[in-house]
């Protein structure tokens, strides 16, 4: 089922991907858009994690740090889909 809605960008950002205090490490989006995003190389298993904070690494263009949080809603040998959550985002 596709969760995600809105026109899909390409996009090559680097992203920090958390739960709570623990980091599960730093990777490359492939694309977004309004509803969600697609991270690749993140196959690594994350249990039965059913969400995620995602972190845009810091762009000396801004002067802060981006967070999203975000649900988990595929993951295959490409990497992992996760739709935004409208909760709770800082």
């Amino acid at each position: 089922m596709e969760h995600r809605y809105g026109e899909r960008q390409s996009a090559r950002e680097h992203v920090e991907l958390w739960n709570g205090e623990i980091k599960y490490g730093e990777f490359k989006t492939a694309n977004l858009s309004s509803g969600g995003i697609f991270i690749e190389g993140c196959q690594q298993d994350l249990g039965n994690l059913r969400s995620l904070t995602i972190k845009f690494a810091p762009n000396p263009n801004l002067s802060y740090q981006h967070s999203r949080k975000a649900l988990i809603v595929h993951r295959n040998h490409n990497g992992m889909g996760l739709m935004w959550t409208y909760l709770n985002n800082s």
